[in-house]
């Protein structure tokens, strides 16, 4: 099973209170914690490290928002980038104010179900 460095909503290592090293995460929550970072990745965005890293952004830009092209987009992204993932059973997108986007998905890892979320700027 993997682990991996825990990582906060914004990004930042967290450091357990009590034993004062580095918090790690396993399980259905590593593979949730990498899901969202594959989708924070723009594609094309990491082209030196991994050229075919990330998310096709761009049924969200302009004022035409395509949710089936977004939805296949996150899907091919999450099932390229995440081998655990057995199907992604649910994307949902969620309009915010300021341009923002919700994008909460499930997919079922070969662990179990896995849920999550993330919010992306238009």
């Amino acid at each position: 099973m993997a682990r991996d460095l825990f990582m906060s909503d914004n990004h930042d290592l967290v450091i357990d209170p009590i034993t004062h090293d580095l918090e790690m995460t396993s399980g259905l929550d590593e593979i949730a914690q990498r899901i969202k970072a594959t989708l924070e990745i723009r594609y094309g965005e990491m082209q030196r490290l991994d050229p075919e890293m990330g998310a096709d952004y761009s049924s969200f830009l302009g004022k035409n928002f395509n949710k089936q092209a977004a939805e296949n987009d996150m899907r091919a992204a999450i099932e390229a980038n995440v081998p655990e993932v057995e199907t992604v059973d649910n994307i949902e997108f969620i309009k915010k104010p300021e341009r923002k986007m919700q994008i909460n998905f499930r997919a079922t890892a070969n662990i179990g179900e896995v849920e999550g979320g993330l919010q992306v700027d238009n």
